[in-house]
């Protein structure tokens, strides 16, 4: 759900800085950025250091992607919603949509109970 496991040379979004993309976020070195400005300000202060010693790219990362159709009527079931590559429900962020959904179904369930309990204690 949202993302898939690559190998090899990840998609650069700047081949000459070493910064890459993965459907989320930019990075570079073990750093990641949500602009790619930033990663390349920081990349190009970075590589003017005297001692700068690159790391090698991932050999293996994750692709991000935006939810299904069958996802986003699930999720606007719930009240999710996908927001800059992050999976929301109330005020959390979830990387995952198999945990939003999980709490989601938490909350769910909890608030069915806490009605039924209400409308008994009515009689």
């Amino acid at each position: 759900m949202g993302n898939a496991q690559f190998s090899g040379e990840p998609p650069l979004a700047d081949p000459d800085l070493c910064i890459w993309f993965d459907g989320r976020r930019f990075h570079y070195q073990h750093y990641r950025y949500d602009i790619l400005a930033d990663a390349i300000a920081y990349a190009t202060v970075d590589q003017r250091r005297p001692d700068f010693q690159p790391l090698p790219l991932p050999l293996t990362w994750e692709q991000w992607t935006e939810p299904t159709a069958e996802e986003a009527e699930i999720m606007a079931t719930f009240g999710i919603s996908y927001v800059n590559g992050s999976y929301r429900f109330r005020e959390f962020r979830y990387d995952h949509l198999e945990h939003a959904l999980s709490y989601a179904h938490q909350v769910s369930a909890k608030t069915s109970i806490e009605q039924a309990a209400q409308l008994t204690s009515h009689d």
